[in-house]
């Protein structure tokens, strides 16, 4: 056990690894194995039931579990409500539940309450009354593939930063505890940062919106972390394809695309729609 400083409160953290996937969760590139793995994702939900219990050995207090995405969530939660009481509370919270049932994360209660979330919760909102996290190490994060000109939401270990804004999580009422479902060695190899959303993402709209707005050519923006050379050819390639960049200059419609709060590819269904008179369908 270690101690790491919250921000109001220190927070404890434990490392409870799970035996069955050590080696399955350190394959190349950080990737996860395929989520056929049934097993893997047993042992997972029996981790989560058992660090739950000893949280609340611990004493009064919430709990936050962190989980990559929906599927993780419903099944834990599943598993959750058959091993406790009707009064402890089993909570959901992923982007597509309805505004209503998100609210009843916020709302009060007397019962001791289970929240299971997405990495939605690291950063972008608070759970008031948390005072254990247990950290599955793992989040949905959004890669563009250069190859397929699609992106997609990949299962991938967690850096180091946000593992740790995972942890503070908990140590904003009193001292937490957070418990991490993987070794400490695991952790330590971890990248220290998340990369950073322009390195993993078609460039297509980006070019798009700095054209409209007359910034720099993108070449020569100063960005923090500037772009690959591959990514931004390959979103002028898209861009031309379009028919939004004529010689690396906006095109009329380009001009129109920008306008739309929208993916390029999509903006130019909108208006290909329009021009043929199938808006409504």
């Amino acid at each position: 056990m270690i101690e790491v400083s919250g921000r109001l409160y220190p927070v404890e953290v434990r490392y409870r690894p799970i035996e069955e996937e050590s080696e399955a969760i350190k394959n190349a590139q950080g990737t996860l194995p395929k989520r056929n793995d049934r097993k893997t994702d047993r042992d997972l939900v029996e981790a989560i039931v058992g660090a739950a219990d000893e949280l609340c050995r611990e004493g009064p207090g919430d709990v936050l579990v962190f989980l990559p995405g929906e599927r993780e969530i419903c099944d834990a939660a599943e598993a959750l409500r058959k091993h406790y009481p009707p009064h402890t509370e089993i909570l959901t919270l992923f982007a597509r539940l309805s505004a209503q049932e998100q609210e009843r994360v916020f709302k009060p209660s007397n019962a001791r309450r289970i929240v299971l979330a997405t990495n939605f919760a690291e950063t972008s909102l608070t759970v008031p009354g948390i005072r254990y996290v247990i950290d599955t190490g793992t989040a949905r994060v959004k890669r563009y593939s250069y190859r397929n000109k699609v992106e997609q939401l990949q299962i991938e270990l967690v850096s180091q930063a946000a593992a740790n804004q995972r942890a503070g999580r908990c140590g904003c009422v009193a001292n937490g505890i957070c418990i991490r479902l993987y070794d400490e060695t695991d952790f330590q190899t971890r990248p220290r940062f998340t990369d950073p959303e322009i390195l993993r993402s078609s460039l297509a709209s980006v070019i798009l919106r700095m054209k409209s707005l007359h910034l720099t050519a993108i070449e020569t923006f100063p960005f923090i972390e500037p772009p690959p050379g591959r990514a931004i050819a390959d979103g002028y390639q898209l861009l031309g394809e379009l028919g939004a960049v004529d010689d690396n200059a906006l095109a009329p419609l380009g001009r129109e695309l920008a306008r739309l709060p929208l993916d390029p590819r999509v903006g130019r269904m909108i208006l290909a729609a329009r021009d043929h008179h199938a808006l409504k369908d």
